[in-house]
């Protein structure tokens, strides 16, 4: 079906005149005449009502009237995306993420969207995962990643990794040398953790809890702002800690530090990228979540 014939039909409605469509579209009345009877051949159906003076439609004819509105609607906003797509993505993008995130998987992630968008500009804030949630609901931030989801705040979340807290001990600590503890024999050993906003710090808690630990039977002789820094604890022998497995990677494969399962444990959970979901979202922003949904997941399986 010709667009331009359905564009003239649309036409012929509107003005209620061959003659006036001709004059407003610079071709022939016949040329008009035309369109409209190649429509008609083309449906197989009448689509105006030549018995009467005035412009009439048929049944048939009002059906066509609503479908070339509808791709009228349609070519005008495929118009509209593909100037978009010839138009580079530039401007500065504003994020909050809490620390796994904001060390171990936005770096990876940025890189290559910077590579496919050269004249954009990306600012990280590293904080806890309860002040990338204030920092976003309050606009400081356009989005924000972490490991809790904002229940019961007025944000949007994609869920766009998964990771796993597991327990890191020292080569020379007792643990070292075997597979497998149980949880009961984690009271009294010295923990070093994460400050309590942390979303590592609070899964774990809420595993101990599960398990009827009794967080006081524990020694908690450091309490530390990130997770790079818990691990360098770890590596000078101050303690053992549940971190994330992202976050020891270098260090398990240069033998500084060791993991040991915990039977029972399994203590998984995921990242989020949240947003404010009634802020008037830019079109850098829009980029970034659809990259963000494609490659967050995957990468993180990857490594």
């Amino acid at each position: 079906m010709n667009l331009e014939h359905l564009k003239t039909f649309q036409e012929v409605v509107r003005l209620g005149s061959f003659s006036e469509v001709a004059k407003k579209l610079a071709i022939t009345q016949p040329a008009v005449s035309f369109q409209i009877q190649r429509l008609e051949q083309e449906l197989g159906t009448r689509l105006i009502d030549r018995s009467r003076r005035e412009i009439t439609l048929t049944a048939a004819g009002k059906r066509l009237l609503h479908f070339a509105k509808f791709i009228e609607g349609e070519r005008g906003q495929l118009q509209h995306d593909l100037e978009q797509l010839r138009e580079e993505v530039s401007g500065e993008l504003l994020i909050a993420a809490s620390t796994i995130p904001g060390e171990f998987l936005l770096p990876g992630m940025l890189a290559k969207f910077k590579k496919m968008h050269p004249a954009v500009r990306v600012q990280v804030d590293i904080s806890d995962s309860l002040a990338v949630i204030d920092g976003v609901e309050q606009n400081r931030y356009e989005l924000g990643f972490c490991g809790i989801s904002p229940e019961g705040h007025e944000l949007t979340s994609l869920k766009v990794a998964e990771d796993r807290i597991v327990l890191t001990v020292f080569p020379e600590h007792p643990f070292a040398r075997r597979d497998q503890i149980s949880a009961g024999e984690l009271e009294g050993e010295s923990l070093i953790f994460r400050e309590n906003t942390s979303g590592t710090q609070r899964h774990l808690e809420s595993y101990l809890s599960r398990e009827g630990l009794n967080l006081k039977k524990f020694k908690p002789i450091l309490i530390l702002g990130t997770s790079q820094a818990v691990v360098a604890a770890v590596e000078g022998g101050a303690g053992i800690a549940f971190v994330s497995n992202l976050a020891i990677k270098k260090s398990l494969v240069l033998g500084l530090i060791k993991q040991v399962r915990v039977a029972g444990l399994d203590l998984r959970r995921d990242f989020y990228c949240v947003y404010r979901k009634e802020r008037v979202v830019t079109r850098l922003v829009e980029e970034f979540i659809d990259f963000v949904q494609l490659e967050g997941t995957t990468d993180v399986k990857r490594s």
